[in-house]
């Protein structure tokens, strides 16, 4: 499978948005005293049991946005939580 494809099917995964949203939530209200990383390595958690024939590594985590930079088929991707008129996007672009 291209890629491109699989970031799609990432970003369209139902228990990955869940995640990203409670975990999210999670950090407006913590980031004075949890690690990001400790995020990141959740997220990625979630990836790998969703897809784990795609081989999904994480290279870091972003506070802001708040997401996560992985690796994938030798290339670089961020994963991250976009808000919109009160709603939660979840947005991917190359590194």
């Amino acid at each position: 499978m291209e890629t491109t494809n699989k970031i799609k099917a990432i970003l369209n995964s139902e228990k990955l948005g869940n995640a990203f949203y409670n975990l999210y939530d999670r950090w407006l209200d913590e980031c004075k005293y949890e690690d990001i990383n400790d995020y990141g390595k959740a997220l990625t958690k979630v990836i790998v049991s969703e897809f784990p024939n795609y081989g999904v590594k994480l290279v870091s985590s972003t506070k802001r946005p708040f997401g996560i930079k992985l690796e994938m088929d030798g290339k670089k991707f961020h994963v991250y939580a976009k808000i919109e008129k009160g709603y939660i996007k979840l947005c991917a672009k190359y590194e």
